[in-house]
């Protein structure tokens, strides 16, 4: 399976869905759940620090890969796709914190994104995050010995297994406040000899700068962090075209909000084709205006794929979704989840 007839089928109707690792221990019935409905199918084997096969790099939660073989094979035997899907810098949530001593939360706790007054993201309680409307802790997207174990987990994948494609998600930081790790606050004080810190926290740099020459480098920095997670999913496709998978990835759809919020240019990524597809995660009722966003943000439209949520929608406002995105220029549309299909089948109708 490849590069090739990934696209031959973007061409045509793409039809993905997003199948969750709480959703594993379906892993013999997907196929029949799914009831032919479905080209590509979105496997989440790597998420919160674990993975979902046995991993030489991660914790496992799964310790054989005999059933992931199987699946792929089932999966290539009815002509159907398959990308790993991969959580990649969201490393732990809300519950909990684990206590498995080789995860980076207990391993590396310098690995995980500071504020602007220093203070790690770590020292959060849930209540503050919750309150910052994080979903929890992120690792440094800067850090050197982040990118490397992350380039190792991937290549682990797609070295070991037959998959078609690498999806990534949470590729993003979770808020502008969390963006002054030293490894990337380093690298701007190389090129403009002002520490980002301060623009926020000294008030002595408006006197230094002026207020236009903040502002200024305020944007820069911003800029600059922007740039900086792009170079990593540069690094990370030539691991991913090295075994000739293809790589996408889920954004945010509305693409200023994107890169000026969460540093996420993915316009650019598919630009200057750094990814192969990207994955709107445009979930709810108001989709007519986020498609119309995403259209006016890329020049190839058949590289975009819905996202719809099938959790906060109707079966018949799911039918309404499908037929506006097939009306566009995009390729087709991918679910958002396994789970809710399941639960009620009248959502695989809406796929005519």
């Amino acid at each position: 399976m490849g590069i090739l007839l990934i696209f031959l089928t973007f061409a045509t109707d793409f039809r993905g869905v997003w199948v969750p690792r709480w959703s594993l221990d379906d892993r013999n019935e997907i196929f029949a759940q799914l009831d032919g409905k479905f080209n590509h199918i979105f496997l989440q084997i790597f998420a919160l620090g674990y993975a979902y096969y046995p991993s030489h790099h991660a914790p496992s939660k799964i310790h054989t890969d005999t059933w992931l073989t199987a699946f792929l094979e089932e999966a290539h035997r009815r002509n159907i796709q398959v990308s790993a899907w991969v959580n990649l810098f969201y490393s732990w949530g809300f519950a909990p914190r684990t206590t498995e001593q080789t995860h980076p939360i207990n391993m590396h706790p310098n690995w995980y994104l500071y504020d602007a007054n220093g203070r790690s993201m770590l020292d959060y309680s849930i209540d503050e995050l919750r309150q910052l409307s994080s979903e929890g802790y992120y690792l440094a997207p800067s850090n050197a010995q982040v990118r490397s174990y992350l380039r190792a987990i991937i290549n682990e994948i797609v070295s070991n297994y037959d998959f078609d494609g690498v999806h990534l998600d949470y590729v993003r930081y979770p808020r502008k406040s969390f963006v002054y790790d030293v490894y990337v606050r380093s690298a701007f004080m190389g090129q403009y000899y002002v520490d980002p810190r301060e623009l926020t926290t000294n008030r002595t740099v408006s006197q230094r700068y002026g207020l236009w020459g903040v502002d200024d480098l305020t944007q820069a920095w911003h800029g600059f962090v922007a740039d900086d997670l792009t170079e990593f999913i540069r690094d990370i496709q030539s691991v991913v075209k090295s075994r000739g998978a293809v790589l996408s990835v889920a954004v945010k759809p509305q693409y200023e909000e994107a890169r000026n919020h969460y540093f996420q240019d993915w316009p650019a990524w598919l630009r200057n084709e750094h990814v192969d597809f990207v994955c709107l995660m445009s979930y709810g009722k108001n989709l007519n205006s986020m498609l119309n966003q995403a259209l006016r943000a890329v020049d190839e439209p058949e590289r975009v794929m819905v996202g719809i949520g099938l959790y906060l929608l109707t079966p018949q406002q799911v039918q309404q979704q499908v037929t506006l995105v097939r009306s566009q220029p995009f390729s087709g549309v991918v679910f958002f989840s396994y789970d809710q299909l399941k639960k009620n089948k009248a959502y695989l109708h809406t796929l005519k």
